[in-house]
């Protein structure tokens, strides 16, 4: 399995109020980018996982396993929201494209 695409999570923190500045501190955006492997989920395992055939879901694996907070994803500066992380593999995100009119 080639990993020849890059995948970019992206977690957006929160402002918060900073005692020691004295006044509010804007989040920031933290961006983390690792190779993956990508490939489309057929219909027939679609409507399996997600009980509609009319989603095109985008199936991303990577090569360890990835913990960290996910807000959304950019692939190729497209915006995709995660559906499901495989349980028993940590590595592989089920992904759906967001229209970039709901961005």
């Amino acid at each position: 399995m080639r990993f020849d695409k890059r995948i970019t999570f992206v977690n957006e923190t929160e402002s918060y109020y900073d005692p020691i500045q004295g006044k509010h501190v804007k989040g920031e955006i933290i961006k983390t980018t690792l190779p993956c492997n990508l490939s489309t989920l057929g219909i027939q395992r679609t409507n399996e996982l997600f009980g509609q055939i009319d989603r095109v879901i985008t199936v991303a694996r990577l090569q360890r396993l990835y913990y960290g907070k996910i807000d959304y994803i950019l692939i190729d500066e497209q915006k995709y929201e995660v559906k499901r992380q495989s349980d028993y593999r940590k590595g592989v995100f089920y992904l759906e494209g967001v229209a970039s009119g709901e961005a």
